[in-house]
């Protein structure tokens, strides 16, 4: 029987220990035959869906008129605010061949909070000032189409390439209307963009036994075209056990990180976003 350590250790470890722990515990109890179970190699769909349990640092400047904005770090601002989270995953595998590949992803986030801050902000023209009643809302997307070749393949893995189109929504706000003291404020400002950011990368994954798979993702590019100039990066590496078509548990670890300066109406500033963390998921394959 798997047991955790008496002492309680840090959320994040807690959570994968706990998860690591199941997969473990499933192994020990079940026996599934090979012939029986799906292969991820070969099968023509493979969907997985899961959260983060993770660390961000969103850093946001945002320019008034005749002002340069401060670079707020809302995750000093946010700092323990309601979250929320998700992932999907999923690839077609057409072809002959079985080395071609429509893979589409999809990542959700969204925190808010009211706190009162103890320095000034400047941001959108605007100065809030120390012991300001701050309500601060973040929300971030992202959206992936891609097209993979598997250019090495073999019985127990491949090696392909891939290209496509990470199409980036992300939202900040800062409002505040009173402060700790009771002054009265009226200030309100709110940044919003899309960034369509094109990558191009390198996938990998290995059949291992007991109905295991590796699965190694890097993308990256850098783009510098009318209002945007900024660049991607994109790595990820998970473990799935799919021991039937419908039943597939997996823990993984992704990092992410957008860069992108922006001279739009509604945002004339930069964004700096990162986020790495670990995951846990469902999956199927069919």
């Amino acid at each position: 029987m798997c047991q955790l350590p008496a002492i309680r250790p840090a959320r994040t470890a807690a959570i994968v220990a706990s998860w690591t722990c199941l997969l473990a515990t499933a192994f020990g109890a079940t026996t599934v035959q090979a012939d029986d179970a799906p292969d991820l190699l070969t099968d023509p769909f493979h969907v997985a869906v899961g959260t983060f349990i993770i660390s961000t640092e969103p850093t946001v400047q945002l320019n008034g008129e005749t002002v340069r904005g401060d670079r707020v770090n809302f995750e000093n601002v946010l700092g323990g605010g309601d979250a929320t989270r998700v992932r999907l995953d999923a690839d077609w595998r057409f072809g002959d061949s079985q080395r071609h590949k429509i893979r589409a992803i999809g990542f959700a986030m969204s925190r808010e909070r009211r706190k009162t801050i103890d320095e000034e902000i400047e941001w959108g023209g605007d100065t809030y000032p120390v012991n300001a009643q701050l309500e601060a809302e973040l929300k971030f997307s992202v959206l992936e189409l891609a097209y993979e070749y598997a250019f090495l393949r073999r019985d127990t893995y491949e090696l392909g390439g891939t290209i496509g189109l990470h199409y980036t929504t992300f939202d900040a706000a800062l409002r505040a209307e009173s402060t700790s003291t009771g002054q009265s404020l009226d200030l309100s400002n709110e940044a919003s963009v899309n960034a369509p950011l094109p990558v191009v990368g390198l996938r990998g994954l290995w059949k291992l036994p007991a109905n295991l798979y590796v699965d190694a993702q890097a993308q990256f590019f850098a783009l510098s075209i009318d209002e945007y100039d900024g660049s991607l990066t994109d790595y990820r590496l998970m473990l799935t056990w799919q021991p039937k078509s419908w039943l597939g548990l997996g823990i993984g670890y992704n990092g992410f990180k957008v860069d992108v300066d922006v001279e739009k109406d509604r945002f004339d500033g930069s964004l700096d976003w990162t986020y790495n963390g670990p995951m846990i998921f469902y999956s199927a394959s069919f």
